[in-house]
């Protein structure tokens, strides 16, 4: 039996597990944003220890810029990730993977133009 490479054939990736890959980054990639969020947070309300704790990394001008330019990866991140397990809920409830994606869009998109009218204000 000779194999000369026809019979093997790349397979397409699949949009769910592509999906599935980018949501569990963007999982931990909000974690890790929430975590530098707090410490910004601790930094901006208790400076001399945040100072002291960090061996003065955490200044009061750093701990504030760093809380102030997390918020939006924040809720990017965050938000994806919210869709994505919305979406698996709404497949698994209707059975229909066209009906559920279009209804997280919709609602992703509402979600967005709320955030959006708040950072606007």
């Amino acid at each position: 039996m000779q194999d000369n490479g026809e019979d093997r054939r790349r397979r397409p990736i699949r949009l769910e597990w592509l999906l599935s890959r980018v949501d569990h980054v963007a999982a931990w990639i909000s974690a890790a944003i929430m975590v530098l969020y707090i410490v910004s947070g601790y930094g901006m309300t208790q400076a001399a220890r945040a100072q002291t704790l960090t061996g003065g990394l955490m200044t009061p001008g750093r701990a504030f810029t760093l809380h102030n330019n997390l918020y939006i990866p924040l809720l990017i991140t965050f938000a994806f990730h919210t869709f994505m397990g919305l979406r698996r809920v709404l497949i698994r409830t209707t059975r229909r993977k066209l009906v559920a994606g279009w209804m997280t869009a919709g609602i992703g998109a509402v979600a967005l133009a709320y955030f959006a009218l708040l950072g606007g204000v």
